[in-house]
């Protein structure tokens, strides 16, 4: 009898661990919530270790739910993840456009990009951009694969970064008068008709 229950006791917890193994990861408290309703190739995997390099906490507030850290829960901020497949390589390329007044000021908002190493082994996004500005931007000007973004904010002239084959650098800077007559598409606009390529 007693060799019965434990027969039965080991089928159980193999059948639980299997049926854990085939969930995977799991989403964390801050990922959960930066990629809901976020139409995206990403992995879970892939989609925390991006949601961990932003350094968000959680702010307890439902609409603004992220905090710069756990000191600055009194600032929150909402965020707005932008999946891309700017070169078309296959690898999502992600802008977050984020904060407030606290964390960007007079821009009112921060934008970060993660960009996957095709060279790296382990596939690690690197951090690209992350500092005060509004959403990118790009121009039809293109460096090793990637288009040159300009990142506007606020005053008469908006910085322009490069991809130079390992992480966008500053290039140059484009005066406001200049600004109309650039070839450009906004990376919202970008995102939204890369969103409508993927099938759930």
């Amino acid at each position: 009898m007693n060799l019965k229950k434990a027969l039965a006791a080991v089928l159980l917890l193999g059948m639980a661990a299997l049926a854990c193994a085939r969930q995977g990861p799991k989403l964390d408290g801050v990922a959960a919530i930066l990629f809901k309703n976020v139409k995206t190739k990403l992995t879970m995997a892939d989609k925390n270790a991006v949601a961990a390099k932003t350094g968000f906490v959680l702010s307890g507030d439902k609409v603004l739910p992220f905090a710069s850290d756990k000191d600055s829960k009194e600032y929150p901020f909402g965020a707005v993840v932008l999946p891309t497949d700017m070169n078309e390589d296959g690898q999502e390329e992600i802008f977050i456009s984020f904060g407030n007044t606290y964390t960007s000021g007079m821009a009112g908002s921060s934008i970060a990009l993660f960009i996957k190493d095709p060279k790296d082994p382990k596939g690690v996004y690197a951090d690209q951009l992350g500092f005060p500005g509004l959403v990118p931007d790009a121009l039809d000007s293109i460096g090793k694969g990637y288009p040159d973004l300009l990142i506007g904010g606020p005053g008469f002239e908006y910085p322009v970064w490069s991809w130079n084959g390992k992480a966008y650098v500053f290039s140059r800077t484009v005066k406001d008068a200049d600004y109309s007559r650039l070839k450009k598409l906004s990376v919202e606009e970008i995102s939204k008709a890369y969103q409508q390529t993927i099938k759930e």
